[in-house]
């Protein structure tokens, strides 16, 4: 099965938090309210993975723990470094279609069980394919703003636009011949317009190639899974 549209494509590089990665692979799955979420591997300059999770109403890094180091289970709960889990709920997640790299320990196709313990300090995942061997993973979830992600052709034309608001801002300066007065706050708050501008059509730029799902306001997290 094809993918769905998705807010970044196979190969596609995007800048997170000012960095730069390439989407090496890309994982969809439908979750228990029919909704569909997308998983993509990021690879960073260095080598560095990162695992982004865009299901509605929420972006979030999965961060993978090593197997060495796996929370320890215990009946409902999990622990870390002291801190204790409950379990929430229990969602079946059905892979409809994958592209590229594995992304983390999900299978490319078939089900996946995912557990949810929330936390004093978030949340963690416990997945599992079933028939797969038993073999668990687990993941820390860390939520992430939108406007901290962006393709690199945005990033590009933000680069652009605050470069010529800056030669903008000069030359109206040394037209005034002055930093302070009423002609500088002028110009500061009509430059500060214009970044703010600039920002939200950067960052809503994939809003129409996202999709359809990805655009409810609430968050999903599956809640309609066993326990």
């Amino acid at each position: 099965m094809a993918l769905t549209p998705s807010k970044f494509k196979l190969e596609q590089l995007v800048m997170m938090a000012g960095q730069p990665f390439r989407v090496s692979g890309v994982l969809q799955f439908e979750l228990p309210d029919a909704a569909v979420a997308t998983r993509y591997l990021l690879e960073g300059e260095k080598g560095v993975a990162q695992i982004l999770e865009d299901r509605p109403g929420r972006l979030a890094l999965l961060r993978q723990f090593p197997q060495a180091a796996s929370p320890d289970p215990s009946g409902r709960e999990v622990s870390v470094m002291g801190m204790r889990y409950v379990l929430a709920g229990v969602d079946k997640l059905k892979i409809l279609a994958a592209e590229g790299a594995p992304v983390g320990a999900a299978p490319t196709q078939g089900l996946l069980l995912s557990g949810r313990f929330d936390g004093e300090s978030g949340l963690i995942l416990r997945e599992i394919a079933p028939g797969g061997g038993a073999v668990q993973t687990f993941y820390s979830v860390k939520p992430i703003s939108a406007d901290e992600l962006m393709t690199s052709e945005q990033h590009l034309k933000l680069l652009e636009a605050q470069r010529e608001i800056a030669e903008q801002q000069a030359a109206a300066k040394a037209e005034t011949g002055e930093s302070s007065g009423w002609g500088a706050k002028l110009i500061g708050w009509t430059v500060s317009i214009i970044v703010i501008v600039v920002l939200v059509y950067a960052c809503s730029g994939d809003d129409e190639s996202s999709s359809s799902s990805a655009r409810t306001g609430s968050v999903h997290y599956g809640g309609s899974g066993g326990k």
